[in-house]
Parts: C-alpha cells; structure tokens; sequence
C-alpha cells in the first residue's frame, strides 16, 4: 500500500497541483481550496455552472498564488486582502476577502463574466460536521483509490484521468472501492477518521483539459449503473484530520477498517 499522488486545489474548481510533501492543519491540507471565484451577486462558482475554471491552473507557495490560463499568467501575494465579502456556497453563507481588483479585472477578462477573486477569512470560516473547512464541498480532504479508478476504467469506452475525482490524496495497493471501508487512517505524523463516502455529481462529467461536458455523462452513468451503493452514486471517502502535522508521498500508511 502506498501513496500515488498528494494534490492541492489553491482555486476552488481550478485545476490543482501534485505536492511530494504538505501540511496538515484542521482545515485539511495547507491552502487547498482557500481561494474561490464569486460572481457579480457574491456566489462562489463552480466547474459545474462554468466548467472554463478547469481552464485556470493554480499554484501556490508560502508567498504568492500564481494562475495561469492558456497561456496567459498572474500572481498575487497570499497575504494580499482589500476587504471582507459576504457570500453564498451551495445557499449557504460563507464569509471571505476580496484578494485585488486588477486580478480580478483580468479573471473577468479570461471567463467572460463579471466576478472576483476572494479568500476565506480565517476568523469566520463555514461549519460542517460540526468542523471548520475552507471553500470545501464537504469536508476537509478527499480520498480515493486507484484500484477504483482503475476498475472504473475497464467499464468504459473512454478511460478518464485520476484527476478527474480531484482528490487530495490517492492510494493504491488495496482492493477496489476498499477505501469505503476505511474507518481511520494514519499518514506520517498525521491522522485522519472517514466522515462519510463521496457522493458524485456531474462534475466528474467535465473533461478538466478541455472543460468539455461529455454528452454520454460518462463517467457518470457508468458509476451509477455498475458501482451504484445502496442507491448512491459513490466514490472515494471524505476524511477530518483527527492529528494534525506533515505527511510525505514517500510515507508508510496505516488502515484501521470498519
């Protein structure tokens, strides 16, 4: 059993970046998902109203978030903030900081629609679960299997990338859709019990090279047809850190089932 690939989301929907190494802190993993794009009524988007954010590649370090799409490039310091914003998250209230109003001229530009970059703001973070999370769906971190991913595959006409499931951590070694069994699991110094299985929707439909919808729904309509369990569409496990620290891709992993 090892670690296939650790993966960060600085950019809500956007594509993320493969990490050898990161911290973990309650909120999951260092920067994942603390950055979203609003529009003009302070909605956070998402692939699935405007699939063109899987256009966006997201990078971020200890100092600045770098964007680039299609070529064309931006940056910002992390530490940058102009001002707090209300907003709504699946008609949830979320809270949050203007980043810069240049960039988000230019992130108008590039999308095709009025709307802003905005930050989550560390003192007035959203709740589920009873746990604090940034610009997450659901919970903090995401995993997945590539057995899984694998078997998937065998049932389809077009095999998709791993990428597509936008996990944060990807294992194999295990059986397929084994992670669904997972109870706890320890990674490095860290530590993290499953909250609930992955409930998929049809983002996973969107191409995230092309931001292309794929008119079959596939993977979709594959996944509920042969993988449906006990009538949900399901893959993959949310986890909260249960210990806090850094975890390695070279790092051994520990299971305790259910």
């Amino acid at each position: 059993m090892k670690i296939e690939s650790l993966n960060i989301y600085p950019l809500k929907s956007a594509k993320g970046c493969d990490v050898s190494s990161i911290f973990v802190d309650k909120l999951g993993f260092e920067y994942d998902r603390y950055y979203a794009i609003c529009n003009s009524n302070n909605k956070i988007l998402t692939a699935r109203e405007l699939p063109s954010l899987l256009n966006i590649k997201a990078f971020i370090d200890e100092e600045a978030l770098f964007l680039n799409f299609k070529g064309m490039s931006n940056q910002i310091s992390i530490h940058e903030e102009i001002e707090d914003i209300e907003l709504s998250l699946f008609k949830e209230p979320a809270f949050g900081k203007v980043v810069n109003h240049e960039l988000n001229e230019w992130l108008s530009k590039i999308l095709g629609i009025d709307c802003k970059l905005v930050k989550i703001d560390q003192n007035n973070l959203r709740k589920k679960n009873e746990e604090n999370i940034a610009f997450s769906d659901l919970s903090p971190i995401h995993l997945v299997s590539k057995e899984s991913i694998d078997l998937l595959n065998q049932h389809l006409e077009e095999e998709v990338e791993i990428d597509r499931f936008r996990a944060n951590i990807v294992i194999s070694g295990i059986d397929a859709f084994e992670e669904n069994k997972i109870n706890k699991i320890s990674i490095g110094d860290c530590e993290f019990k499953m909250t609930s299985k992955t409930k998929r929707c049809s983002l996973i439909t969107i191409n995230p090279d092309t931001g292309i919808k794929s008119k079959t729904q596939e993977p979709l309509r594959t996944l509920a047809q042969k993988f449906k369990s006990s009538g949900k569409v399901e893959m993959g496990i949310y986890l909260e850190p249960t210990k806090i620290g850094k975890i390695n891709s070279t790092d051994k992993i520990n299971i305790e089932y259910c």
